[in-house]
């Protein structure tokens, strides 16, 4: 008796996976022989001995042994076998292999990880990133970790609703604060909608990089203080940043109509950098008189005033 194969409409597109995952381990295979030969055994605190080794570099199994794996299946995964190897184990070679960040990431990529190695979204707060938040007055400006944490931002969105920094630092998640704090939920005019919007895009945002170790303690604070989080979060949403126009009740200037525009860092596409951009010539006008409160010092927050002094 006959089998039928696959539908005939099937067969292209499978083989086009097939050849993907072909390429992607045979890419795997030369990186690793290549970084292999870089190393020294004393660069890795081994017996010398280089003028009586036959190969350049390290050998197999002592990479093998460095990373804690079997030497026939470093061997296959050198060779471009489709072995489809773990996180856990990958990250065991790249330490074998000393590593960099950034070589560490280009690792789990061809091993079939993407985003399993993010940058910390902390790392890239450096002066220049926060200088050109700076320059981007009177208009609110936020760099954000894929879970919502602020990492850095400047002084009009420091005081776009209420104070920021007057909130303690574990608190300091916009999307917990828009679930949990009395100022920032009395801040959006349609509190509930807006909380659809950031559960949608958190869940987008999760599935780039799920495994963060930052988001299990969030998720769990997020249902455990907000019945509506667990709700929202129950309807498995999923939407990427909205650019529809924000609504937000700001306590030292009134009422604002922002439109977010998102940009992503080269350096970590997970991070996003949302500027907020008035949507209408009031905002405009009542974004101006904020920095212009913020440089006077007629809002308390003098670090964030000094910054806004050399850029006005």
């Amino acid at each position: 008796m006959m089998v039928a194969g696959p539908p005939a409409s099937t067969r292209p597109v499978r083989e086009i996976v097939i050849g993907m995952a072909n390429v992607r381990s045979r890419e795997l295979g030369a990186y690793l022989r290549a970084r292999r030969d870089r190393l020294s055994p004393e660069d890795v605190g081994l017996p010398g001995g280089r003028g009586r080794r036959r190969v350049k570099g390290l050998r197999r199994e002592e990479v093998a042994v460095l990373a804690n794996v079997g030497c026939t299946w470093y061997t296959w995964l050198e060779q471009g076998r489709d072995v489809q190897p773990s996180i856990e184990v990958l990250r065991g070679i790249a330490d074998a292999l000393r590593l960099s960040r950034d070589e560490r990431r280009h690792l789990l990529l061809l091993g079939g990880h993407p985003g399993a190695e993010q940058v910390p979204a902390y790392e890239r707060s450096d002066g220049l990133l926060q200088g050109l938040l700076d320059q981007l007055a009177p208009y609110p400006a936020v760099v954000l970790a894929p879970w919502f944490e602020p990492v850095a931002y400047n002084a009009p969105f420091r005081f776009m609703i209420d104070d920021l920094e007057s909130i303690p630092e574990s608190d300091r998640n916009c999307a917990y604060l828009n679930f949990t704090h009395p100022d920032w939920i009395a801040g959006h005019t349609d509190h509930e909608q807006e909380c659809a919007t950031i559960v949608a895009a958190l869940r987008a945002s999760q599935g780039e990089s799920v495994t963060d170790p930052a988001w299990k303690p969030l998720l769990a604070r997020l249902r455990a203080d907000s019945p509506l989080f667990a709700r929202l979060w129950g309807r498995a949403d999923v939407a990427t940043d909205s650019q529809e126009p924000k609504r937000v009740l700001s306590r030292h200037v009134g009422r604002l109509a922002l439109r977010p525009i998102t940009m992503l860092l080269q350096e970590n596409p997970h991070t996003r950098v949302l500027v907020y951009q008035p949507d209408d010539n009031i905002t405009r006008e009542r974004l101006e008189e904020l920095a212009s409160r913020i440089t006077t010092g007629h809002i308390n927050g003098p670090a964030n005033a000094q910054r806004l002094r050399s850029v006005s």
